[in-house]
């Protein structure tokens, strides 16, 4: 089997070439890059260090699609300029396949861009490329032609540990506005607020308790990453409602402490721990999340006895 990865030499594109050269496959990545010619050798895979929006049609394009499996790895915004440039050329008996965060538009477009001969998978992997491996992590299936390329993707995948979850377009994009779009939204206003009220994070890091040093990992965590991306899936989910509650509900709970009104404050989070669920195993769970950060700082010694 030969994979082609477009964007290859990114940071999920190189992933995956390496993750489908460890595992017997004959990969080729295809990205504008200048530094695709030493991920390519780095990895031991072939290249073609080429513009996929520029081609024209003809060779070079159809050098391109010259492949079993292939799999578009770019941002979001592009995603579906490339689908519309690759997938009418794809060969009879091939796969496409994306890494999309969202899948409802390139879902729509590889259908829209390809023959019926061709199998279409669509895949969000919910993890990134510093992963050591994929064993125990969750990747987002969307299958919408499956065929022999699909099962060997499929067996590849979860005989390397992945936990492979089967979702509709429409489905996943639901649910990911909440587990992404709302959380990233939650975090990046968190990271934000705490430059508006210019608060001294390393100062205050002696002074904090194992969760908030956990949040503040998260916090770190994802303002430390692309923020192209982040905005890109901001703008791409369909985040506008998502928003709203989110900020009605702020404003709420910051009116009612305002007018010191404690008890509609309470039942506001009543009501919503009823809503959440089991509360109680999260105590547990999160009691074993923190108990592991303070070891990690046992053993770091960050937290000495100040002087």
């Amino acid at each position: 089997m030969k994979v082609t990865i477009i964007g290859g030499a990114g940071g999920m594109g190189k992933w995956f070439a390496g993750f489908f050269k460890e595992n017997g496959v004959e990969v080729r990545i295809v990205d504008k890059s200048d530094g695709t010619e030493t991920i390519a050798k780095e990895l031991g895979v072939q290249f073609l260090n080429t513009d996929v929006l520029k081609l024209a049609e003809g060779a070079r394009r159809d050098e391109v699609v010259d492949t079993d499996v292939l799999l578009v790895s770019v941002p979001i915004d592009i995603t579906g300029r490339v689908i519309e440039r690759v997938g009418p050329e794809m060969r009879k008996g091939s796969l496409l396949m994306d890494i999309t965060s969202v899948k409802k538009m390139p879902m729509e477009t590889m259908e829209k861009c390809t023959n019926e001969s061709v199998e279409i998978l669509g895949t969000h992997p919910l993890f990134g490329p510093s992963a050591k491996s994929m064993r125990g992590q969750t990747i987002i299936f969307v299958p919408l032609r499956k065929g022999s390329l699909y099962e060997r993707i499929y067996e590849m995948f979860a005989r390397n540990g992945a936990r492979i979850e089967l979702l509709t377009a429409e489905e996943h994009d639901e649910i990911m506005s909440v587990i992404q779009g709302l959380v990233h939204f939650i975090l990046l206003s968190f990271g934000v607020t705490l430059k508006n009220l210019d608060f001294d994070v390393e100062r205050s890091r002696k002074y904090m308790n194992p969760m908030f040093e956990i949040i503040m990992d998260f916090v770190g965590r994802l303002l430390h990453q692309d923020p192209h991306l982040y905005a890109l899936i901001q703008s791409n989910f369909e985040m506008g409602k998502i928003h709203e509650s989110f900020l009605s509900v702020a404003n709420r709970l910051h009116e009612l402490i305002s007018a010191g009104n404690e008890e509609e404050f309470m039942d506001e989070m009543r009501v919503a721990k009823k809503h959440f669920g089991d509360t109680e195993r999260a105590m547990v769970d999160s009691d074993r999340v923190i108990e592991e950060k303070i070891k990690q700082n046992l053993l770091l010694g960050r937290k000495g006895l100040s002087k």
